[in-house]
């Protein structure tokens, strides 16, 4: 079955028309906004890291993700989880900032064939650093291949179980495959790493609101 084509007992077929419709579009616009997003910020930060070189071992995280969990100022928060992005996106060496800018280019054209094969380099080159496998895996969902997305995210995870946006991402890929029990379970990983993800937060709302929902025809 695909995602929102549920039913529901004790309602017209005009009224689960009406409410498949409405959850469909909301996943659907959390689908178009956070990965894009995602994707476009993390490259920029990428690019934009040329002359820094660390990655998700940087001793800095640790503090950064005590601040993320124990603060109750949203502003500090805000800032704790940019630092992080920036960190992980920090490249560690020239040549990975090389590649990166490459991949943002062919990204740029919506040349995904081009960017998956620029950052197929950059795992070549850095199998270690996070990123490089995060980047591969946006890239894969852009491009419709849900099952490398999967494997590059899993990839991510082990190298940084902390990466909020590699699980949020699988949160994502997951809705794709019409999987909205995995998806929560992602969705709600991602928000114990970074509980300041109002996004994440009203997507699960709309996951729940889909599984409530979804029942199997009479």
């Amino acid at each position: 079955m695909q995602l929102g084509t549920f039913y529901v007992r004790s309602r017209s077929k005009q009224d689960n028309l009406q409410q498949t419709r409405a959850v469909t579009s909301m996943l659907r616009f959390g689908l178009k906004t956070v990965l894009p997003y995602l994707a476009g910020i993390a490259l920029m930060i990428a690019i934009g890291a040329t002359n820094c070189h660390a990655d998700q071992t940087d001793e800095r995280l640790g503090t950064l993700f005590i601040d993320l969990q124990e603060t109750t100022d949203r502003r500090v928060a805000k800032l704790a989880e940019s630092e992080i992005w920036a960190i992980w996106h920090e490249s560690p060496d020239k040549k990975s900032s090389e590649i990166m800018r490459n991949a943002r280019r062919a990204l740029d054209e919506n040349d995904f064939d081009s960017a998956i094969a620029i950052i197929n380099a950059l795992v070549e080159h850095a199998p270690e650093f996070a990123e490089a496998w995060n980047q591969r895996a946006i890239v894969l969902y852009l491009a419709g291949d849900f099952p490398g997305a999967l494997r590059d995210i899993e990839q991510t995870l082990m190298l940084e179980p902390r990466h909020f946006g590699a699980l949020s991402g699988r949160a994502q890929v997951y809705l794709q495959l019409d999987e909205p029990e995995l998806a929560l379970e992602a969705f709600e990983s991602a928000l114990e790493r970074n509980p300041w993800m109002d996004n994440i937060r009203e997507q699960i709302a709309m996951v729940r609101a889909y599984m409530k929902s979804k029942q199997k025809p009479i």
